[in-house]
């Protein structure tokens, strides 16, 4: 009896509660039909036409499809997209990143990433193997040459196959270079999370989380043998970072600039107790607003004690920014501004100069320091001599899109993107090499105040490239990665070469060109041939990505093709997440110990995105 009358209770109760489940989820599915639709109109009205393909720069629509919800409501808040996210409420943020993502966005969620395999160092382990690759450009001279690198050579390179590849939580692209010993791989990410890697497995030792994205190449601060004591960086919100090599626990941090626009994108370099920050902006691209007035940002250099994270000083690259004219907009200009430093710092030891490229003013008047090599007194900042390369480039992003902020120059934007080059040619002599995004590529000779020594042209130039993140030297050659990328820059010299090529460091003199065949296929993202990404080399090798995503390796005698990979592909589940390559666009292979690390994966410039490490040796062993 009891029995069923508990079964009739239950049925009851069921019976009861269902016209109530029926119309909770019916509500639920109204909400969600709201909040959707809602999103999609605020995407429509706010975002469409630049991600649908008026603005270059812009992620693509499909890039979304690999967005978190939190990681696009970030972007809004706080990000590149902040300005827009200006008129939008907090809902709607959320709305617009529940259309986009397809999940909601979770106030309560703290995102965490768990992977799936463990490191064989712990928390006593105790690193004793020196650097391999430091830094950018693997020493102080930016090179980007391994000299002492036998094991991978030209009868064997085609046995490169992959050892291992670690996929970056929540990224759509993979922009930080990673930095080398033979226990462990360094490297930022897009969340802004530095990761210390197991060099045999690929598998995180220990985590840094930094306030933004941490871009270009940590640089490590080593003891008198050469083994990590201090990682040094910077992040996308213009603070730089000590953090501890062996805990991953902070030292100290540093605010560099205070204007709202500034970042760093460059890497940091250093020399005994001094750091060396590049400070650039991404002001060029919000002065495409017909509201903003265009410009107040000036770029900048700054130093700081390795040891206690105090500014020692600090040297600009245009002075302040004053009121110029009223645009046609009636909105106050402002200048001379710009002259950004995008990329890594240069150290001459035995000179105590420090040495970076610029790049274009923001607004008029155009200065004498923009796109320029400068040489700074490493003890105080002071320009001992600057060499500019091309005069009068004034140029924002307003000029690409018929906005009122563009200055009376209009360009060419031949920004100094790559780091400069400090070696020597086969004489013995020193020699600076800097290449740019006009497709020039030019000799200064550090001893004789920048003097030029000679000049050659690599590529037909443009907006984007030229040669636009970085080449590589050893005395007799000089690699030179081009991009050509085509745009509609009335700029532009000559045919375009994009590919890798070869050129004597005494004389200029082009060795061999090999201009890339196209092996790109249909997608919905960008796909080019070209080599934007900084290239590098050994005694037999030049390695160089490109981006159509196919890492290659060229004989550095003749420049054919003996190996190569396509990393704009899926690679499955490593460490637990998704691993999916791209484009290589900036950072370039780094070659280590008879191992190639390159990252891939760039959803901005309607690139593909990606967020892998991937790390091949001989074999796969």
């Amino acid at each position: 009896m009891l029995q069923r009358k508990l079964k009739l209770s239950i049925t009851l109760h069921a019976l009861l509660l269902t016209p109530l489940f029926a119309f909770t989820q019916s509500a639920q599915e109204l909400q969600s039909e709201t909040e959707l639709a809602d999103g999609e109109a605020q995407y429509q009205l706010f975002c469409a036409e630049c991600h649908e393909g008026a603005l270059l720069e812009a992620p693509r629509r499909a890039a979304f499809d690999l967005y978190t919800p939190q990681r696009i409501v970030d972007v809004l808040e706080f990000g590149s997209m902040a300005t827009s996210g200006m008129a939008l409420t907090r809902e709607e943020k959320r709305n617009v990143a529940y259309y986009l993502s397809g999940d909601r966005y979770d106030e309560s969620r703290t995102e965490t990433a768990s992977f799936s395999c463990e490191s064989k160092l712990d928390s006593s382990s105790s690193l004793s193997q020196a650097i391999v690759w430091n830094g950018w450009g693997g020493k102080i001279g930016n090179t980007r040459h391994q000299a002492a690198e036998t094991i991978i050579n030209k009868g064997n390179v085609d046995q490169l196959a992959l050892k291992w590849a670690f996929a970056f939580p929540s990224a759509t692209r993979a922009r930080s270079q990673p930095v080398v010993t033979p226990e462990v791989t360094y490297i930022g990410s897009q969340e802004g999370v530095i990761y210390a890697l197991d060099n045999s497995s690929g598998c995180p030792w220990w985590t840094f989380s930094a306030d933004a994205e941490v871009r270009g190449a940590i640089y490590v601060d080593t003891d008198e043998l050469g083994i990590p004591e201090t990682l040094l960086f910077g992040d996308f919100a213009a603070s730089a970072y000590a953090v501890n090599a062996q805990t991953g626990k902070l030292i100290w941090k540093k605010k560099v600039h205070d204007h709202p626009q500034a970042t760093l994108t460059g890497s940091v370099i250093a020399h005994d107790d001094i750091v060396i920050v590049p400070v650039s902006s991404l002001e060029v691209l919000l002065a495409a607003r017909t509201e903003y007035s265009c410009c107040s940002f000036r770029g900048a250099l700054v130093a700081l004690s390795i040891s206690s994270g105090d500014e020692l000083w600090r040297t600009y690259t245009t002075d302040e920014p004053r009121p110029t004219i009223i645009s046609t907009a009636g909105i106050q200009q402002y200048g001379p501004s710009g002259a950004p430093i995008w990329s890594s710092p240069t150290i001459d030891a035995e000179r105590n100069l420090v040495y970076a490229g610029t790049g274009e003013n923001y607004s008029s008047p155009a200065n004498d320091l923009s796109d320029a090599v400068l040489a700074l007194d490493l003890d105080t900042g002071e320009i001992v001599w600057s060499a500019q390369l091309t005069k009068d480039d004034a140029w924002n992003g307003a000029c690409s899109r018929n906005t009122p902020n563009c200055p009376e120059e209009d360009g060419p934007d031949y920004d100094i993107g790559a780091s400069p080059i400090l070696t020597q040619d086969e004489n013995g002599q020193d020699i600076i090499m800097v290449g740019q995004k006009s497709g020039m590529v030019y000799a200064l000779d550090p001893a004789n105040n920048g003097a030029l020594i000679w000049e050659q042209r690599a590529g037909s130039g443009g907006t984007m490239g030229g040669i636009h993140y970085g080449m590589s030297a050893n005395r007799d050659k000089l690699f030179v990665g081009v991009s050509d990328l085509p745009t509609n820059n009335p700029y532009n010299v000559g045919p375009a070469h994009p590919g890798v090529h070869a050129m004597n460091p005494s004389t200029g003199e082009i060795l061999w060109r090999n201009d890339l065949p196209d092996k790109c296929v249909d997608s919905q993202f960008l796909c080019w041939r070209g080599i934007s990404a900084a290239v590098s080399s050994t005694p037999e090798l030049v390695f160089a990505g490109g981006l159509d995503g196919i890492l290659r390796a060229f004989d550095v005698d003749d420049g054919e093709i003996l190996w190569e990979t396509n990393t704009n592909q899926s690679f499955g589940l490593r460490n637990g997440i998704e691993a999916r390559g791209g484009s290589i666009e900036s950072d370039g292979p780094v070659i280590a110990n008879g191992q190639v690390y390159i990252t891939s994966g760039y959803e901005k410039w309607a690139e593909a995105p990606g967020n892998v490490l991937l790390v091949y040796s001989l074999q796969g062993e």
